[in-house]
């Protein structure tokens, strides 16, 4: 039999035909369609077949996730690599997918010997693809919530205290790595990740009466965020050369990386300093100064308080002032 089918026809269909109307025409036999009309097929197979809802693979499913062109490259891959481990784990069809099976999933990712946050990165892209399958009615996301995930690692965040900052910014450095020290400077300012800094361009700095500041877009979120700048920051752009679309000169992270490394050895700094490392130093300088977190919280563009609050535990100076704050009572009067 042949079936018209509109523009709001839920099932994802290739290699069918037009009719001389310009309608869409595809022939399946009687059965499959009565099965259809009863839920018990969905067509989200790449070859156009339909496929029965119980034997949809989650493999194939992922594979499919992995495939879509209204995600990054970076996250594309995290989806691939989460594919490649669900592949050696073992396939299974979607409807049989157990909290036994996600969990052992967790615990072969274990055995593998990846590190935590792997881990918890892999089970994060394969829940998206559940969430996915939830929506096209193939899941009962209420399994997820029975799994038991990895806890996330308690990470240490380097920063540099205002002394080690001002010892840098004293120290020399090469005219050749002079964008570089630029970056990472501004970076202390600002608070702006690697990537926003790379992408900055001139017009992202705008003009509010005698003060600049910053409206661009975050690469990470994809929201575009007002910044105001301070004073230092305000300088050093006054002071820039205008000439190209962009504020600084492209750089590799691993290769401003190493560079950083010598700096700080030059600079008696015995830390373990990265470029991200200046966003922390901006975080903390702020809390350390008594900024109050929510303030904080919209300089660093965090969607989440808990984000900005994982900073605040590592300000122990100011828990010192807080209690200096305290009355003193003198308790023989």
């Amino acid at each position: 039999m042949n079936i018209n089918i509109n523009t709001n026809f839920k099932f994802r269909i290739t290699g069918i035909n037009y009719n001389n109307c310009g309608e869409i025409i595809i022939s399946i036999t009687s059965d499959v369609f009565q099965s259809i009309e009863q839920g018990k097929y969905c067509a989200v197979v790449s070859d156009g077949s339909v496929e029965s809802r119980e034997s949809v693979s989650l493999l194939a499913y992922a594979r499919r996730h992995e495939q879509r062109t209204d995600i990054k490259a970076k996250t594309r891959l995290c989806y691939r690599l989460m594919c490649d481990c669900l592949e050696k784990y073992g396939d299974t069809s979607i409807d049989r997918i157990t909290t036994g099976y996600l969990q052992g999933f967790i615990t072969h990712l274990q055995n593998r010997g990846l590190a935590n946050s792997t881990v918890r990165l892999h089970f994060q892209k394969l829940a998206c693809v559940l969430h996915e399958a939830y929506k096209d009615g193939l899941f009962d996301e209420r399994i997820l919530l029975r799994v038991k995930r990895p806890r996330r690692d308690q990470q240490r965040r380097s920063f540099l205290t205002e002394a080690e900052l001002r010892r840098l910014s004293k120290a020399e450095l090469p005219d050749k790595y002079s964008n570089i020290r630029s970056m990472f400077l501004f970076s202390c300012q600002t608070g702006l990740r690697f990537g926003d800094i790379q992408a900055l361009r001139w017009k992202d700095v705008k003009r509010s009466g005698n003060h600049l500041y910053l409206e661009f877009r975050q690469h990470k979120t994809d929201t575009v965020e007002k910044l105001p700048l301070s004073t230092d920051a305000e300088t050093f752009l006054k002071s820039c050369d205008k000439k190209g679309g962009f504020v600084f000169s492209r750089e590799s992270n691993q290769h401003t990386n190493t560079i950083l490394k010598h700096w700080c050895k030059d600079a008696r700094v015995k830390k373990d300093v990265s470029f991200h490392c200046a966003r922390h130093t901006f975080c903390v300088l702020l809390l350390t100064k008594e900024v109050p977190i929510y303030t904080v919280q919209r300089l660093m563009c965090h969607s989440d308080i808990g984000t900005t609050k994982i900073y605040a535990d590592l300000t122990g100076s100011t828990k010192s002032k807080a209690l200096k704050k305290l009355p003193v009572l003198n308790a023989s009067n």
